[in-house]
């Protein structure tokens, strides 16, 4: 959708991600290569960090950066966007990362001035601008940032006599490397009420983002070598015995995070009965690549539910969401648990204490 009122650039940019984003019946946004993203209202995304890294209890920021970093280099390594020939090649070279920044939200980058124009969080826009500098000039950089503006971030690099290996593929998590036959099938583009800005783009008057998957699943990597222990909110869920630890902490940190960024933002919520989850998913997730469920199934008279996901990498972000909307329409306190089912993953969602009906 473009407003009528957008410029014709807004017109342009939509074609553009639309040419390289899809929406499948899962509830996924991917890219052409098939990477999974998500589109995040960029206060939306700072609020959900500041509570990831606040419930972590410890600064998470240089983690970001270097989970932004990977997965951009993965991906230029992976596509060989940057591999083109010597003709114009660094005016051409400009053009595609001027695109690709302003088709994914980012801002502007300048590797030659080492600047960044962007409304992202600086260490998310520090890393996908360090990965790009390096894979141009084909060598490793320490590199520290400077916040000049609201929106003007500068990088001060040095060399870094590391040699570049390049970075493997996101890591993968129990909870979405089960056996599954379900094939999600391609069902749109983008739905965006799009309006092009000077350092991105604004959807239905927020400014926001495309951010891939593989930064979070990254991020989760390493926050897992923390070996944290986050007591809050523990006995309210349940895993299966064959759950790790480890892993069930990083569902119930990203759900921690999702809750307390729903609570602060205006998103009106609104259960009625069963059918509301399914107009609750085709307005808030799916649109924007938070995924879906199989099904949902009602369990009391509380309001307590039971959905059945397939495994994905979108599952703490899926079951954090619908959980932060249990929570806000319901009006109480959750309890979780999550459970195998033929392949796929079930979590019931109930209230934490008895009420009389």
């Amino acid at each position: 959708m473009i407003d009528e009122e957008s410029s014709p650039s807004s017109s342009n940019l939509f074609s553009l991600i639309n040419e390289d984003f899809k929406c499948f019946s899962d509830g996924s946004v991917r890219d052409s290569h098939g990477h999974f993203h998500t589109v995040w209202k960029i206060i939306d995304f700072q609020r959900w960090w500041l509570s990831f890294e606040s419930h972590a209890g410890i600064p998470l920021g240089r983690k970001l950066m270097n989970a932004a970093t990977d997965e951009e280099e993965y991906f230029l390594n992976e596509s060989s966007l940057l591999d083109i020939g010597w003709f114009m090649k660094k005016r051409r070279i400009e053009s595609i990362v001027h695109r690709r920044w302003k088709t994914k939200g980012w801002g502007l980058y300048s590797h030659i001035h080492n600047t960044v124009f962007s409304h992202l969080l600086a260490p998310l826009c520090s890393g996908f601008a360090l990965a790009t500098l390096e894979m141009i000039k084909s060598q490793r950089f320490k590199v520290q940032w400077r916040q000049v503006s609201n929106v003007q971030i500068q990088l001060e690099t040095d060399d870094d006599n590391r040699s570049l290996s390049l970075a493997p593929a996101p890591p993968n998590f129990y909870w979405q490397t089960l056996s599954s036959n379900f094939e999600p099938i391609y069902e749109s583009g983008l739905s965006l009420d799009l309006h092009a800005s000077e350092y991105g783009w604004s959807h239905s008057g927020e400014q926001s983002f495309l951010l891939p998957v593989g930064v979070l699943q990254r991020l989760f990597e390493s926050v897992n070598m923390q070996g944290l222990q986050i007591v809050k909110e523990a006995e309210s869920w349940e895993f299966p015995d064959d759950f790790k630890p480890s892993d069930a902490l990083l569902i119930r940190l990203s759900s921690l995070a999702m809750n307390d960024m729903v609570s602060l933002s205006e998103r009106p919520i609104y259960i009625q009965d069963l059918a509301s989850w399914g107009q609750l998913v085709e307005a808030h997730l799916k649109p924007f690549g938070l995924g879906s469920f199989v099904e949902v199934r009602s369990l009391d008279e509380q309001g307590g539910v039971e959905f059945e996901l397939t495994p994905s990498s979108l599952l703490p972000h899926t079951i954090g969401i619908l959980i932060a909307f249990w929570q806000r329409g319901i009006g109480r306190k959750a309890k979780i648990k999550v459970m195998l089912k033929n392949e796929n993953w079930v979590f019931q969602v109930t209230s934490f204490l008895a009420y009389a009906v």
